[in-house]
């Protein structure tokens, strides 16, 4: 195995392709934050109890004297254990665990060991999967109901072209009718004052009947006059009296 940089933080190569003897630790992983160790960011520990994890991701106490071993705090049985880095150097019983071939070594237990990390990153990969697939639902829904408010927009942008139109129809013909009704008031202004300003013409039909209408009081008042003048000379001033003719005795 290639030594890794303890705090090195390389380019991602999640992107690059493996190749046989890489894809054979794919299941090295951290139990915590489930990163690879075959993208080599950071330095792995493999505790005593068995556990494997990352360097930012393990706690180190120190020991009782500084030439004794770290001691590292697993997060999982959270026990203070011994442990190594993941190493070409460390001892071989230590880096049996991690054989690519571990059933020809004849370790029952180095065999267990790989098995329950593969089960451990396999109930990872189906978490992360159902959570793409809850993800891409979602995606989906969010993209009908978006296709779906789009299609209302187009209609309302329609419906208020539409509106915005019939609005503009409606306003010229206000304002048509607005300029005949000047017109028309105008015009009537106009015809009233040459009615005021001229005297009215009078028809032959009217004149006669002025006339007449002018004659007949004139004609009435003499009648009168002749009238009075009769009464007054047959008013009794004495005991004279007329003779009477009218029959014999």
């Amino acid at each position: 195995m290639s030594k890794p940089r303890s705090g090195a933080h390389q380019a991602p190569a999640c992107d690059a392709s493996f190749d046989e003897a890489e894809a054979c630790k794919l299941w090295i992983h951290c139990s915590r934050c489930y990163e690879l160790f075959v993208e080599k960011k950071f330095a792995f520990f493999l505790l005593a109890c068995h556990h494997v994890f990352c360097e930012k991701c393990i706690k180190v106490a120190a020991g009782r004297t500084p030439t004794d071993a770290p001691i590292y705090e697993c997060s999982t049985c959270k026990q203070s254990v011994r442990g190594r880095q993941l190493t070409n150097t460390m001892p071989k019983h230590f880096k049996d665990f991690f054989h690519p071939e571990p059933h020809i070594l004849a370790d029952d237990f180095t065999e267990k060991f790989q098995r329950r990390n593969h089960l451990h990153f396999d109930r990872f990969k189906e978490r992360k999967e159902m959570e793409m697939n809850k993800l891409s639902k979602d995606i989906e829904l969010a993209k009908s109901l978006c296709q779906k408010r789009l299609l209302e927009m187009q209609m309302l942008r329609v419906e208020r072209k539409k509106l915005s139109q019939r609005m503009r129809h409606i306003k010229l013909a206000n304002q048509k009718a607005e300029m005949q009704r000047s017109a028309q008031a105008k015009l009537n202004r106009s015809l009233e004052t040459t009615k005021s300003s001229s005297p009215a013409p009078v028809s032959i039909r009217g004149r006669i009947r002025g006339r007449g209408a002018s004659q007949a009081p004139s004609r009435r008042s003499s009648k009168d006059s002749i009238r009075s003048s009769q009464a007054n000379r047959r008013q009794v001033t004495g005991f004279r009296h007329q003779p009477n003719h009218s029959f014999n005795l």
